[in-house]
């Protein structure tokens, strides 16, 4: 089966990925911004108490990086800005 795209619903649309394996993946579609494609594995990072890294991988710690999230605090620990690269 080739990948397919569901209609939305509730404003979501969803797309079935054919991973090559024999398997499939679910995608979710953002409706305003970060768009984080497939992956299956994700990494955290801190600073202190505060998550300030997120790493999208597919291929398990040691695959490709899909998509890294940086998130900044202020000086009272507010989280202020999340930037997708």
């Amino acid at each position: 089966m080739a990948d397919t795209t569901y209609p939305a619903l509730n404003g979501i649309s969803k797309k079935l990925v054919d991973n090559g394996d024999g398997t499939y993946s679910e995608e979710v579609f953002a409706l305003n911004g970060l768009k984080i494609p497939n992956h299956d594995y994700i990494s955290l990072s801190y600073t202190g108490s505060n998550l300030t890294g997120v790493v999208y991988k597919t291929g398990g710690s040691g695959g490709t990086t899909v998509a890294t999230l940086t998130l900044t605090y202020d000086g009272s620990n507010n989280l202020l800005t999340v930037t997708r690269s």
